[in-house]
């Protein structure tokens, strides 16, 4: 993968939570045609780019011009107060501050781009914006041309699948956030070349690779915690497909892998660890359980927890104190499962 050296962004999703005026927009239209509405999670799963097709596919009698219409005007009263993503500011700011050009590509209206973009006072952070982009991979095709932009150095980040399509097409980068429209499942289904749950590890990415990406597997170190009534911690985390696993994380240049779990066990439970053990390494190809493409060498251990009182962080959801025999009947990512076998089979002492 080259150095990235342009920016392509969306709006809606990516940049600003607009989700539930868009829902109630589109389920006035669906009342004006006396047809059922959505649930949020209905629209989740049915609403796709480009919106005239998903249009044409649940009310094709409906005139696009008349479309527009209605909708622009059930939205222009619900927009006031749309939110910008967290990270969003931080994000622009960074890529201004790397001299990144950035451009907006988004079907978003641009009398509403207008609105919210001098509101939020964030139309200079983009070189030229492209909205109204009913279909964006023809316009995409015309912006690369327009700037004169390499698509090997250009990445496209956005939330939907028609996101990833269109950087596929435009032959860019395609970059994935879950922070929008489309679930983790439909991202996935669609193979970006990255996936990430916010701009914060966007940006992460970014900074870590300056100059041209090296692509090495990632060292990190993992426990399977003990209490004292040999019970195991088990937490169900995202980014492992919402299966069950163990605490972790990536080792830091220069830290002994030791010092690093004592730290990622801090970090994500709160709790301190005693009796280390490595029990076995994983050579761990893109797990198809994990929420983007990756190569891990994990190192995992047992431990002891000083206490029981867990304090989960925002990379887990909840946590469980089980036995050897209930994890195993968990729904567990294969990295854990492994390990569960391998201590089975070598129980500690």
């Amino acid at each position: 993968m080259a150095q990235i050296r342009n920016v392509i962004l969306d709006w809606s999703g990516t940049l600003v939570d607009d989700f539930n005026p868009v829902l109630d927009a589109t389920n006035e239209i669906f009342k004006h045609h006396g047809k059922p509405t959505f649930t949020a999670d209905e629209f989740r799963d049915k609403f796709y780019l480009p919106f005239p097709e998903f249009y044409k596919e649940y009310l094709p009698e409906m005139q696009l011009a008349e479309l527009d219409h209605h909708y622009h005007t059930a939205f222009k009263t619900l927009q006031n107060g749309i939110a910008a993503l967290p990270h969003s500011l931080d994000f622009l700011d960074y890529l201004q501050s790397r001299s990144l050009p950035t451009f907006l590509l988004s079907s978003i209206h641009n009398d509403h781009f207008e609105a919210q973009g001098g509101r939020l006072g964030w139309k200079h952070y983009f070189k030229q914006v492209y909205a109204q982009a009913l279909d964006k991979r023809k316009v995409i095709l015309h912006l690369l041309a327009e700037h004169d932009l390499d698509p090997a150095e250009t990445i496209f980040i956005g939330d939907m699948t028609h996101d990833i399509d269109t950087a596929r097409h435009a032959g860019v980068i395609s970059c994935a956030v879950l922070t929008g429209y489309d679930s983790l499942a439909k991202l996935k289904a669609s193979n970006p070349d990255l996936l990430f749950r916010n701009l914060r590890e966007v940006r992460d990415y970014l900074e870590r690779h300056r100059g041209v990406p090296t692509r090495s597997p990632v060292s990190t170190v993992g426990a399977l915690i003990f209490n004292d009534l040999g019970e195991v911690l088990m937490i169900q985390t995202h980014k492992w497909s919402n299966k069950w696993g163990i605490p972790g994380g990536k080792i830091k240049l220069n830290e002994p892998s030791e010092t690093a779990l004592r730290r990622e066990i801090m970090e994500e439970t709160g709790l301190q660890l005693s009796d280390i053990r490595f029990e076995l390494v994983q050579d761990c190809i893109e797990p198809p359980e994990f929420y983007t493409k990756a190569h891990f060498l994990l190192l995992n251990y047992t431990a002891k927890a000083v206490g029981t009182e867990v304090t989960l962080n925002d990379e887990a959801e909840t946590y469980r104190w089980v036995s050897l025999a209930e994890a195993s009947q968990l729904d567990l990512n294969g990295p854990t499962r492994t390990l569960l076998e391998y201590v089975k089979l070598h129980p500690r002492r």
